[in-house]
Order: C-alpha cells, then sequence, then structure tokens
C-alpha cells in the first residue's frame, strides 16, 4: 500500500532517474525488486541507506522522512541535514510486563531528533539509537503500555542502576537492571512483579541491547 513517504521516496526517483528504477537501484546499490517495494510502500529502506542518498545525492532526509521541506528543495544544497538524525522506530515491543517474542526488526517509521538537543538534553552522541514500544504495565509508573522508548544501543554496559532494554528467552524486556559482579539484577517498577537475576556467565551473548535514554509519550 502506497504511503507517504512512499510518494516522496518515488519523487526522488523520479528526479535522479525520471523515474527509471533499475537505473535508480544501480546507481545506489540496491537491488531493482527493493526499490520497486519501498516505493510501493511495502518496505522501508534502512538508515544506512538513506544516510548514503544524503552522502552522495544530498537528499534532504528531513523532508523524505516528515515531509517538511526546506527553501532548496528534495535536494537539499544546505547543512540543515547535517544537524539532524534520524532514529528508526523497529516493529517490536519491548515487554514492561512478561515478556514479548520479538516478531521482527523491520523499520516502521524514523524520528527526527536535533544533534544539539541530543547531546544537550540526553548525553547521547545520535548515533546507534532506536525507538521500540513498551507493551504490558510491569514499569509503571515510568512506563505505560504504548510508550515509545528511545534506547542508545551503543549503551550495552551496565555502569549503574537504571532502565535498560534486555534481551530474554522470553523476548525484549524493559527492565530496571543493576549488575553485582558476573550477575545482572532485574527488577520492575511496578512493586507487584517480581525481581530476578540473569547469570552472564552462563550466556554467550551479552543480553543488554542498550540503555533507555527518553520516552515518548502521547497525552
Amino acid at each position: 500500500m502506497a504511503n507517504a513517504f512512499a510518494r516522496r521516496f518515488q519523487l526522488i526517483v523520479d528526479r535522479l532517474t525520471q523515474g527509471n528504477k533499475k537505473q535508480f537501484a544501480e546507481m545506489t546499490g540496491k537491488s531493482s525488486s527493493h526499490i520497486y517495494k519501498i516505493c510501493r510502500g511495502t518496505s522501508r529502506p534502512s538508515m544506512a541507506y538513506l544516510e548514503s542518498l544524503y552522502d552522495e545525492f544530498r537528499v534532504d532526509l528531513n523532508w523524505l522522512l516528515t515531509g517538511d521541506q526546506n527553501d532548496s528543495g528534495q535536494i537539499s544544497n544546505s547543512s540543515e541535514s547535517k544537524d539532524i538524525v534520524f532514529a528508526p522506530m523497529f516493529d517490536v515491543q519491548a515487554s514492561a510486563g512478561l515478556g514479548a517474542v520479538v516478531q521482527g526488526e523491520e523499520v516502521s517509521d524514523y524520528f527526527a531528533f536535533n544533534k544539539a538537543f541530543l547531546s544537550r538534553q540526553l548525553g547521547v552522541s545520535g548515533e546507534n539509537l532506536a525507538f521500540v514500544t513498551i507493551s504490558g504495565d510491569s514499569m509503571l509508573p515510568t512506563f505505560q503500555e504504548g510508550d515509545q522508548v528511545l534506547v542508545d544501543m551503543s549503551r550495552k554496559s551496565v555502569q549503574s542502576e537504571a532502565v535498560y532494554l534486555i534481551q530474554t528467552e522470553d523476548g525484549l524486556m524493559a527492565k530496571r537492571v543493576r549488575q553485582v559482579q558476573h550477575e545482572l539484577k532485574i527488577s520492575s517498577d511496578n512493586p507487584e512483579y517480581p525481581s530476578w537475576s540473569m547469570d552472564l556467565k552462563k550466556r554467550e551473548e551479552n543480553p543488554v541491547v542498550g540503555k533507555v535514554v527518553w520516552c515518548a509519550r502521547a497525552v
């Protein structure tokens, strides 16, 4: 199904290759089928691919992802895009209850942030950021069902007690975590849910996906 992003992406294809999707695919290093899917709205490109479009062709990513266009048009001649970073919204849920199995990691949307805001207010660089949606009530009152949390995936080491996104056998969970030697002590802000531990010595991979640094909530 066509959507606003797909229509704007099609305009970029029209602008750069007069609508020739095969030529656009070859020019940008993607398969023709992938470009067709993006234009139809059945697939979303990765952030790395979008950044390559900016680097190579100065595509205005802010316009492409949000519809807000600068004075330069769809192909940007300014440095404004360099001040903006885009955090992908992954099509997964982070359980704040008893666990939600990950259904996949397709990008469903993007959120634009000013780099200065991220650095000044959140203390993050803007790279390796992603949004996931909270499911469940175990982190009440901190997080509610449907909250969208921003995760800094570069922070995979638990330095101090905070809320982290962790991978468990039951799926992704947003939990309060502190590390004591080789164990992660995992708790919920809702006192009705029990605390538990995770022995890092018994796991082949680090279960910490990243640190939750911000929350977006509808009012």
